[in-house]
């Protein structure tokens, strides 16, 4: 009995540890969306946490800018044991598209619905930000130009590398703040936010 009771306790320390380690990631420890509080739709993403019709449209309209669609998203939040945002998004834009979910396909969707989907899939699982990555990468290359969107591709692969190389998790936030050519689309204040947790990984490049 008495090794039965200490092998649960084992399992609850390492489940604890895991939690935490996790929890403290690129991807769940940056909450750049406080700088976009002022927003109506920022605000209600983080106070309901779950993909509803207004909030799927607004991410998928033009009139809205990419840096605050990705405040949406960061907004939307995670959960441990993961969440189902992407998925209610893939449904909608099926709807929308007049196509099944499985015939979803990047090639018809806008680069920025195809950001989303990458991003929302990237909270919803941060544990496995491999399935994220491929759809990311693909908004990159119409959207290259987008510090927006390089900085959560740079959060995505760190949350990625994380585990074999906490210094190349600086790095690629580091490239992404070197690279003049970006388009600065991310308000300051959320920039900042980022670099805060993300320059704490600097200290394993000496």
């Amino acid at each position: 009995m008495k090794k039965i009771l200490w092998v649960v306790l084992l399992l609850n320390v390492l489940f604890l540890f895991q939690k935490t380690s996790h929890a403290d990631s690129p991807i769940t420890a940056t909450d750049f969306y406080k700088a976009y509080m002022d927003v109506k739709m920022v605000e209600r993403a983080h106070l309901e946490g779950v993909m509803g019709l207004e909030i799927a449209e607004f991410l998928t309209s033009l009139e809205n800018p990419i840096d605050v669609k990705a405040a949406v998203i960061n907004a939307l939040s995670w959960r441990f044991d993961g969440k189902n945002n992407a998925e209610l998004y893939a449904y909608y834009l099926a709807l929308l598209y007049h196509v099944s979910v499985t015939e979803l396909d990047t090639e018809f969707l806008s680069a920025d619905e195809v950001f989303c989907m990458g991003y929302l899939t990237a909270m919803d699982d941060y544990f496995h930000p491999e399935k994220a990555l491929p759809i990311l990468e693909e908004a990159h290359k119409v959207m290259k130009d987008s510090f927006t969107v390089s900085i959560i591709l740079a959060l995505t692969r760190g949350q990625k590398v994380m585990d074999y190389d906490w210094c190349e998790v600086w790095r690629l936030t580091e490239g992404v703040l070197k690279n003049k050519e970006l388009k600065h689309d991310l308000r300051p204040e959320a920039i900042k936010m980022i670099v805060d947790y993300m320059v704490l990984y600097k200290e394993y490049c000496e």
